[in-house]
């Protein structure tokens, strides 16, 4: 009886992997394999880690002046106006519900406050 032995490096390669497509894992007490789908590597198993902690740091640094700059203090939506929608088809139209979110913008002296007009949802028939 004759024996073939084959190397992984043998075997054909990919260019990508999915999902569901299984990596071999060869641990102390046995051979399995695992889902690509949940193959997680974790910050700490990474030699950039502390560069995304400082980016991190960073956006948080960044969000903080653009909130305290920007956004009215203790601002609340307010409902803003009704938007009505015309020639959806020729036998319908609508009005959309929309909420007005309030920023502060400084130019010089001058502070002017400014809304954004956000959809509160599917327009009304």
């Amino acid at each position: 009886m004759s024996s073939t032995e084959i190397s992984i490096k043998q075997l054909p390669q990919i260019t990508e992997i999915n999902d569901d497509d299984l990596i071999l894992v060869q641990t102390t007490n046995a051979t399995n394999t695992l889902k690509f789908g949940n193959f997680v590597v974790g910050l700490e198993n990474t030699t950039f880690a502390s560069t995304i902690s400082a980016n991190a740091t960073n956006v948080d640094a960044i969000s903080s002046v653009i909130r305290e700059t920007f956004f009215v203090k203790n601002s609340t939506l307010d409902d803003g106006p009704d938007i009505v929608i015309n020639g959806l088809s020729p036998t319908v139209s609508g009005v959309m519900d929309t909420f007005l979110l309030p920023i502060d913008i400084t130019q010089g002296s001058n502070r002017r406050t400014f809304y954004f007009i956000l959809s509160g949802g599917p327009f009304i028939v």
